[in-house]
């Protein structure tokens, strides 16, 4: 037992002293095998190199051209029937502008008159050359000739008429002024006659005296239409007649109508139509007008303004 014990004893002291003797070799030994550990407990795995990464590509951008519609080509129509333009609406047939949405009034009104051939360009009374000045009961009237001024005194020349006889006129050959002689219904070129004559008295305001007014109803024939009145009071009187001036348009060609004087009736135009004056309604500034066709014989009958309507 003893000897056993001896032995362990033995055994640990040389232990104790290798331990002395070979203290840096071990200390050595155990600090590099744990740096070794440590090192190979702290290091990441290894990563491998991935390729970079690319944008991806978008396809080239093509631009895309609206959609046209193509427009049906206009039909060939004759000069006097207007073309309606031709419009696109998505869905439907090409269909007229007019029966799509109505244009203005003063537009339609105007092609109406272009399709017609004929507008008016004036329509407006004529004044009367001749003024009531003074008379001698009911027998003779003076009148005062407001075409022409005396260079001397600076008023018009004024002259007699005997009532229901008609006059010629006549140009004084060295001073230019008018002058008038007694003719008959037959002559030609007769150009005045006062048809009656009468006189009327009129209340003056505020006064209880009378006034005379004398009432005429001259006739002159170069200037057409039916006979007109003068009075005493009239400062500018007219006449009731009327300047009716009409413009004739076939496409680029104009043809301009004087019908001042003209009877209703009286037939007037060009290039295969014919027109003709039926009515008149100067309060309401309207002239109905017929419109033939020569070759077709079709008749179209249609109300005009003159030009202060529009």
């Amino acid at each position: 037992m003893i000897k056993k014990l001896s032995i362990i004893i033995a055994i640990i002291w040389f232990a104790f002293l290798a331990v002395l003797v070979f203290k840096e070799q071990i200390l050595g030994f155990l600090g590099q095998t744990k740096e070794e550990e440590k090192v190979v407990q702290g290091m990441a795995p290894p990563v491998m190199d991935r390729p970079p990464l690319q944008a991806p590509v978008s396809p080239p951008v093509i631009p895309v051209k609206p959609e046209t519609i193509p427009f049906a080509p206009l039909p060939n129509l004759p000069p006097s029937v207007p073309q309606k333009e031709i419009v696109k609406k998505p869905g439907n047939n090409a269909l007229p502008v007019d029966e799509m949405t109505a244009p203005p009034a003063n537009l339609q009104a105007k092609k109406q008159l272009d399709s017609f051939g004929l507008i008016c360009t004036k329509f407006e009374r004529v004044p009367s050359r001749f003024r009531l000045v003074s008379w001698d009961k009911t027998k003779k009237v003076e009148l005062e000739d407001l075409s022409q001024v005396d260079p001397v005194t600076q008023k018009h020349p004024r002259f007699w008429l005997n009532i229901r006889t008609p006059y010629k006129e006549f140009i004084h050959r060295n001073s230019k002024e008018s002058f008038f002689r007694p003719t008959t219904m037959n002559d030609p070129n007769k150009r005045i006659i006062a048809h009656s004559f009468e006189i009327k008295k009129k209340a003056i305001d505020y006064s209880s005296r009378m006034n005379s007014i004398g009432y005429l109803i001259l006739h002159d024939f170069k200037i057409g239409g039916p006979p007109y009145q003068l009075t005493s009071e009239m400062e500018t009187p007219l006449t009731s007649s009327y300047y009716l001036h009409f413009e004739q348009n076939m496409g680029p060609q104009k043809f301009f109508h004087d019908l001042t004087g003209k009877k209703n009736g009286y037939a007037f135009g060009g290039w295969g139509l014919e027109y003709k004056v039926i009515k008149q309604n100067f309060a309401q500034n309207k002239i109905t007008v017929l419109k033939k066709d020569l070759k077709t014989g079709m008749v179209v009958e249609k109300d005009l303004y003159g030009p202060t309507a529009f």
